[in-house]
């Protein structure tokens, strides 16, 4: 799965990827979803190297489980990332994971684009807009327009009612922001006790717009086995 890389943003600016992949995997059935395999390497390569070829990536920074790190660099070094510039230990839900990586980022850096490790088929396009919107408006989020119609439930059972669907949007990553923005919102989540389960929801706490970006039906994130299958079946097909 080779992808065309692209020129620098506009004015050089420096960005840092943050891949928070120190999650649990509980809906994998006890794999983990980042170590899996797909055509002989494990998708946290696969992310890794669409990070690597997009040339709106300065560099990259790992949240990792502990126990995956030793086994995560000596991989990393065999393949030659060469703006993998550090695989740090995560925390225990994804905003802490988020703000250790941060601390290993360059000081320089203007944005952080903060990419799921088990999301590996993002595209060139999709960081593009992402990066470019940030660097405009100091946040942005990639997301699709949902296909399906959308219920709500009171008790699981029985519909309450029927939304309308054009006001959804499914969210992806990369999400970028200023990153005095992004320490800023983390912490606030952080001291506060929550646990946003994305970074744009940490920086939406603190009243600051979040700008949507195109986002691409392909670039799903692998949570379970029917996941992994798909994209073992897309990598094999070349």
């Amino acid at each position: 799965m080779r992808r065309a890389a692209e020129s620098a943003p506009a004015g050089g600016a420096f960005v840092t990827a943050l891949v928070p992949a120190a999650g649990f995997s509980a809906r994998m059935g006890g794999e983990s979803k980042i170590l899996a395999k797909a055509g002989g390497l494990p998708v946290i390569v696969h992310t890794l190297r669409a990070l690597e070829e997009s040339g709106h990536i300065s560099e990259i920074i790992v949240a990792s489980r502990e126990e995956d790190i030793p086994a995560l660099t000596e991989l990393c070094g065999n393949l030659g990332f060469t703006k993998l510039r550090g695989i740090v230990r995560g925390g225990r839900t994804r905003a802490e994971s988020v703000m250790l990586a941060l601390s290993a980022a360059d000081p320089s850096a203007r944005i952080a684009a903060v990419h799921d490790g088990a999301r590996p088929c993002v595209t060139a396009r999709v960081i593009r807009h992402a990066v470019d919107m940030a660097l405009e408006k100091g946040a942005s989020c990639p997301a699709v327009p949902l296909r399906d119609t959308l219920k709500t439930t009171e008790d699981g059972l029985t519909v309450s009612a029927t939304p309308e669907r054009r006001r959804y949007m499914l969210a992806q990553t990369p999400q970028c922001f200023d990153m005095p923005l992004l320490k800023a919102a983390l912490a606030a989540a952080l001291k506060d006790g929550e646990s946003p389960t994305d970074c744009s929801s940490a920086v939406e706490r603190l009243g600051v717009t979040v700008y949507l970006t195109p986002g691409d039906e392909g670039n799903i994130k692998i949570t379970t086995p029917a996941d992994l299958a798909w994209f073992r079946a897309l990598v094999e097909a070349g």
